[in-house]
């Protein structure tokens, strides 16, 4: 899946890069983020075999992250985005594979992780229609639509309120902070103020990274 309010051809190069072997659903809105509790990228929901949501959303890679990996942002010689680099090396480290793995390897009945999450105990619930209401999401998906007609001053003012309502959410605020960057390559990276330009938002991520501490940027994964 991809969260992405510009769309299929601003969605579309990362999708291929990762040259995935099933369709992938393109979310403009973020509707997913409102329906399943989703607060980060990359998440995953555990559904079994009959289709029942056995597990909630939780932080999941698809591969094991690479531990001591360089970023290229610390060679880009901009002293924000070195310190952005710095900060997202020193979030938690999660592998969702092993997850899987037991999962699949004891099936839906024996896997505690899934009847944990049937029980309730120590499980996110979902999220339900009222949350939807009052935590941000119908912000956020009107900002989204303005934003798609080309409406930026008003988008701004709609994700602003989701960011009020959820301010937990990091997708309702990257995808926010993302399209009010510099021009060029790294504006996806940006996400916060530009000197003699005016920050449109009260939050930017390196403050909000920096406040909350990087090691919790992710939530821990119980294995």
């Amino acid at each position: 899946m991809c969260l992405e309010t510009l769309g299929a051809d601003e969605g579309r190069p990362y999708v291929e890069a990762a040259q995935p072997t099933h369709p992938t659903l393109l979310d403009v809105a973020h509707q997913v983020d409102a329906a399943f509790g989703v607060v980060n990228i990359p998440n995953a929901v555990w559904v079994d075999e009959d289709g029942r949501i056995v597990r909630p959303v939780e932080p999941a890679w698809p591969a094991p992250r690479q531990t001591g990996a360089r970023s290229p942002l610390l060679d880009s010689g901009d002293a924000r985005l070195v310190a952005i680099a710095e900060q997202a090396g020193q979030d938690r480290v999660v592998d969702g594979r092993p997850l899987r793995r037991r999962g699949a390897r004891l099936g839906p009945e024996r896997c505690r992780l899934a009847l944990r999450a049937r029980s309730g105990r120590g499980a996110r619930p979902l999220r339900g229609p009222h949350h939807r209401r009052v935590h941000g999401g119908g912000a956020l998906r009107a900002g989204a639509a303005l934003r798609a007609a080309g409406r930026h001053d008003r988008a701004v003012e709609h994700f602003r309120a989701a960011h009020r309502l959820q301010p937990d959410n990091w997708t309702y605020k990257r995808q926010a902070w993302s399209l009010s960057g510099p021009d060029g390559p790294l504006k996806r990276f940006w996400q916060g103020p530009m000197e003699g330009r005016a920050w449109e938002y009260d939050s930017d991520w390196l403050a909000d990274i920096e406040a909350a501490g990087a090691a919790d940027y992710y939530r821990r994964t119980e294995l």
